[in-house]
């Protein structure tokens, strides 16, 4: 492990976010070059962490924060078999976006503050994933919310992109109140913000408070999750961002919610998710099943991969939920398949608009014989999805249904599985439109993207049948 590797997979795209705004148009043409190399540098600080964690366990760092007569905080870091491979899959899907956007958003104004941006959202997500208080944790929730809105508003397309980030910054900070009034109830009844100890320190939490303080912390965590009812700010920002920003905020950013999820609700109130289990497992199928539906109905290819992510979310939240530990594992093994998986997806739609000139998928067809690659590495990406074997996607889903029948759910668990069907459906018409079928005139001379474009697509679809292949990758750390 590199000395103060966390500290520095974090500070690193701060500090080098500071300097792009303060210097960024004198290295305007390198600007997209120099945050690609320190986005993956923070892979690299991630990533030398792994043996330490399989050996270790657990790695706690703590820097000296606040010292005061009524509050001592230390800022801290805590990387273990959760933290560490969501940790990575953040890092490298924001790095891969990074990489990604030097070809995609070529030309766009103030090349400067686009990256900037983004590697302040790549650092407000890792510090999300990695922190040790719940203070500290806040802190970097809003960090990874403010750079994300302004990726959305001044590099969006359409005339609506100001008010579709006005919905975006309303919903995610009215789920941010509720979830730090959460948090301040914690520390009325424990003195102390310490995440680690959180299994600990809740049995200072009177029973009579234990379920309005859950409610609190779930429903910030269901908005940045997008589960239904609380989702419909996800179609508009997501389909509204650039690809590779897409690709972030679909792949990795409301896995924040899913991480929390595991990391302060499954640790910290355990027995009220056992309680409420019935009902937690009820709202996560009909967030697949609305997800599935609506993504059916879209003709839009951004939004109906939006639409899908609300439906995944769906099958992590029932992971999550339905109140045993192998269904727990199952949802955190599919955060990593979906991050991957709906990443990839995301870089192909952007190659596919990139390449065609448009997103209704109407005006597709016949494009597997004129983009073979983006063609297979989205097979690769919609068949994972749909749990088909042998791909990640298949492994995660699998461990999450066994979950719901092992906690004893059978019936809510049967018509879940049942459901997976129209994710099969919505995927495959999608790649049937897109890739095969007649070729519309004016695609005829439609070529393969360049090598910047599609070399982050393949290396995600690698990943994702790497995984399928070898799936304790992943299940040695958060089995």
């Amino acid at each position: 492990m590199f000395p103060n590797a966390p500290l520095l997979a974090v500070i690193l795209p701060v500090i080098s976010a500071v300097l792009l705004f303060a210097f960024g148009k004198r290295v305007d043409k390198y600007v997209c070059w120099l945050a690609s190399i320190v986005a993956s540098l923070s892979v690299l600080m991630i990533l030398s962490m792994g043996i330490d964690v399989i050996e270790r366990g657990s790695i706690q760092v703590a820097y000296a924060w606040i010292n005061a007569p009524s509050i001592s905080l230390t800022f801290g870091f805590v990387v273990d078999g959760i933290s560490f491979p969501i940790g990575l899959i953040v890092a490298l899907v924001s790095a891969l976006s990074c990489f990604y956007s030097i070809n995609y958003m070529k030309g766009e104004d103030w090349q400067a503050g686009y990256y900037a941006n983004l590697l302040l959202f790549m650092a407000g997500m890792i510090g999300v994933v990695l922190s040790a208080n719940l203070l500290q944790f806040y802190l970097f929730w809003e960090l990874m919310l403010i750079p994300s809105y302004f990726l959305i508003v001044f590099w969006g397309k359409s005339k609506k992109r100001f008010a579709i980030g006005f919905k975006y910054f309303v919903f995610t900070h009215v789920g941010s109140l509720c979830m730090l009034l959460g948090i301040l109830s914690i520390y009325a009844f424990t003195g102390t913000f310490n995440l680690v100890g959180l299994p600990f320190l809740v049995a200072y939490v009177p029973l009579t408070s234990m379920l309005p303080v859950f409610i609190l912390l779930l429903i910030g965590f269901n908005v940045k999750m997008a589960i239904f009812p609380v989702h419909t700010w996800l179609p508009d920002a997501h389909a509204e961002a650039p690809a590779p920003i897409s690709a972030m905020l679909s792949g990795v950013m409301i896995k924040c919610g899913a991480y929390a999820f595991a990391r302060v609700l499954l640790s910290g109130f355990g027995q009220t998710v056992v309680q409420t289990s019935d009902a937690l497992a009820i709202l996560g199928v009909i967030t697949m099943i609305y997800g599935g539906l609506m993504a059916l109905a879209q003709t839009d290819i951004k939004r109906l991969l939006a639409y899908s992510s609300i439906s995944q979310m769906g099958y992590i939240f029932f992971g999550l939920g339905v109140g045993s530990s192998l269904g727990a594992t199952g949802a955190l093994f599919h955060i990593t398949s979906h991050a991957i998986c709906k990443a990839l997806l995301f870089m192909c739609a952007g190659v596919i608009i990139h390449q065609t000139g448009t997103r209704n998928i109407k005006k597709l067809g016949g494009l597997a014989a004129k983009m073979p690659i983006t063609c297979i590495a989205s097979l690769i990406g919609a068949l994972s999805l749909a749990g088909t074997p042998p791909l990640n996607g298949f492994w995660s889903e699998w461990i999450i249904f066994s979950g719901g029948m092992v906690s004893g759910k059978i019936l809510i668990t049967t018509v879940a599985v049942i459901s997976t069907v129209i994710t099969a459906g919505y995927y495959l018409w999608f790649i049937w439109r897109v890739f095969f079928g007649p070729t519309p005139k004016e695609l005829e001379n439609t070529k393969e993207a360049s090598r910047l474009l599609y070399i982050p697509i393949v290396v995600l679809a690698a990943i994702a049948f790497i995984l399928g292949i070898w799936p304790d990758l992943i299940l040695q750390f958060v089995g």
